[in-house]
């Protein structure tokens, strides 16, 4: 028997045209951001390191909350913010047509299969990068259990080695207390978020190595905080947030 190739990834168009782009762009100004900050105001630090980027690039934190995507599109620079993809399992909220339709046109999600056929999906977001737009990613491919960091793999440090951008490091704090994966309602805390500077791969160094110096970055980002190391999903977790995703 031959083996079936899994389905193809379909990112619809008209997620990026310029009208839906200006949209999202109002939306996140107008409602979102200031939404989020009713029960979570933000405090960015160091952006000032974002500013020597140009072009495209991979942006990268821990991955606390649900609402991280938010955090990082609400401190990025405009240039970055307006054409950034946020990656989303595609079979998480991409099983509910309209949760799909309403993350595409809020913050731009890109489906991501994690239970094979992720090659097409990497490939498509590597042509994005090389023309100019950004992608955020959560390299540890699941939400925390504790607060804590996990192990990051290597998916970011694909995207960014072959597509020729940096990693931009960044440390979101906060938003565990705000809306951790077990609970239902978001509740008030600040929040803040601290960017690095941007990593280059170093002459000779392959994926893991790239993504082990980024999982670094973050961590010396976060401080004490850093030192904390998140605790495993369970053996076998078929959660949507299980500990198979692909990066």
């Amino acid at each position: 028997m031959g083996t079936t190739s899994p389905p193809p990834v379909t990112v619809p168009a008209w997620t990026q045209r310029g009208s839906i782009r200006g949209v999202r762009a109002v939306l996140q100004t107008f409602l979102i951001f200031p939404l989020m900050g009713a029960f979570s105001p933000l405090t960015v630090i160091d952006r000032y390191r974002v500013k020597p980027v140009k072009g495209g690039a991979v942006f990268v934190s821990n991955h606390s909350s649900a609402l991280d995507a938010v955090v990082m599109l609400q401190a990025l620079p405009n240039r970055f913010r307006f054409r950034a993809f946020v990656v989303a399992a595609a079979d998480s909220i991409f099983k509910r047509k309209w949760e799909a339709v309403l993350t595409q046109l809020l913050i731009n999600t890109f489906p991501i299969p994690r239970a094979g056929g992720a090659r097409p999906a990497l490939d498509r977001l590597k042509e994005h990068l090389t023309r100019g737009s950004s992608v955020v990613i959560f390299p540890e491919g699941t939400l925390s259990r504790t607060g804590n960091i996990g192990t990051f793999k290597k998916g970011a440090a694909i995207l960014a080695i072959d597509a020729g951008v940096p990693i931009v490091p960044a440390y979101i704090d906060g938003l565990y207390e705000v809306f951790p994966r077990f609970r239902r309602i978001p509740r008030r805390h600040p929040a803040s978020i601290t960017f690095g500077d941007p990593l280059y791969p170093q002459p000779g160094e392959d994926y893991d190595r790239f993504i082990a110096r980024t999982e670094q970055a973050v961590r010396t980002l976060a401080g004490p905080k850093g030192l904390l190391h998140d605790e495993p999903a369970p053996t076998g977790s078929g959660s949507a947030e299980g500990s198979n995703y692909w990066y």
